[in-house]
């Protein structure tokens, strides 16, 4: 089953029996549900009608999207602010729309400062932001309270959250009503869970290469668990000057909230995580890899061994580094 664009980076679901139609309509319906509340990019979502509320409001939100709003506040603390789903402003004035034009590592110049130019990202200057901590909501609720306009962007969790949701909805229609092994995978542009019946099997999945989007730099084998990655390499384009004038700079999703200013410390970063460990393991493998690139790795260690996580990350350099137990055999360089 596959659905082309949906979330920007379109989802394929796998499995060894064929989905019924009117499960497949569920998923669909769900998609058009998620992205009508959390998609920037949609005029008609939830998070844009907050980016456009002159003076806030109180905007409720499904009951779905508690435990992802828990999340946020989690590695916010975590990070001490550096994610933050507040970042979408940063985002936009960095020039990341409907329109940006992406280009790929290869012809950004890969291996090299791209930002050693006369531009600097000392001379970019960003907006006194609302962070996620000024953000009231009620413990455990749904309703988010401000008093300016917030431009929420839940791109560093939120695929690997709603991964989470569509394998529930597959284990509520299939597995559990029919008391039948149904093996399954599901895979939102790379943020991937299998589910398998028998303890035993494996999906190998080659691990992209940042340097180089066209090779991989590893195979990992993952049994019934979650599979994500982040990279600099794709969503990357020119920063415009103030005169509307593309810039040497180049930028990346991949914000650093602290500062507005995309991470550059890492290439890559890989998480795994087992899915017995949490209810969301998608979404904190994901939340994991995207947090990476943006804070100390000690600061996520709790995270990490609460979900049973590991995780490997790439250097501008070329270096790799790894937990001792993710699940991956690398190629020698």
């Amino acid at each position: 089953m596959a659905i082309e664009r949906a979330l920007g980076t379109g989802i394929i679901i796998s499995s060894r029996k064929p989905i019924p139609q009117r499960v497949e309509q569920r998923i669909r319906d769900f998609i058009e549900e998620y992205e009508s509340v959390l998609s920037r990019f949609r005029a008609d979502s939830l998070v844009s009608h907050m980016a456009r509320a002159e003076h806030g409001g109180e905007f409720e939100f499904p009951t779905w999207a508690q435990p992802l709003f828990a999340l946020y506040s989690e590695f916010y603390a975590a990070t001490h602010g550096a994610f933050d789903a507040c970042i979408g402003a940063d985002l936009l004035a960095l020039g990341y729309n409907n329109s940006v034009r992406f280009i790929p590592q290869s012809k950004a110049g890969a291996g090299k400062n791209e930002n050693s130019s006369s531009d600097s990202w000392s001379d970019y200057r960003r907006a006194l932001p609302v962070t996620w901590a000024d953000i009231s909501r009620d413990s455990g609720g749904t309703t988010l309270c401000t008093n300016q306009p917030v431009q929420l962007d839940f791109g560093a969790a939120g695929k690997g959250y709603f991964v989470d949701l569509v394998t529930q909805i597959i284990k509520e229609e299939l597995v559990e009503e029919l008391h039948a092994d149904f093996d399954f995978l599901v895979n939102a542009g790379g943020d991937m869970r299998a589910c398998f019946s028998k303890e035993n099997s494996q999906i190998k999945v080659a691990l992209e290469n940042p340097f180089d989007t066209t090779q991989a730099v590893g195979v990992a084998s993952i049994a019934s668990g979650v599979l994500c990655a982040s990279s600099s390499a794709r969503r990357r384009w020119k920063v415009k000057d103030a005169n509307g004038f593309e810039s040497n700079l180049i930028a990346t999703h991949l914000i650093n909230a602290l500062d507005g200013i995309p991470a550059c410390d890492l290439c890559a970063s890989w998480a795994y995580a087992p899915s017995k460990t949490c209810d969301f393991p998608t979404a904190y493998a994901d939340a994991i890899a995207s947090a990476l690139f943006v804070s100390q790795e000690n600061y996520l260690q709790k995270i990490v061994q609460n979900v049973g996580a590991e995780f490997a990350v790439m250097l501008p350099n070329h270096a790799l580094r790894k937990t001792c137990a993710f699940p991956a055999r690398f190629f020698a360089a």
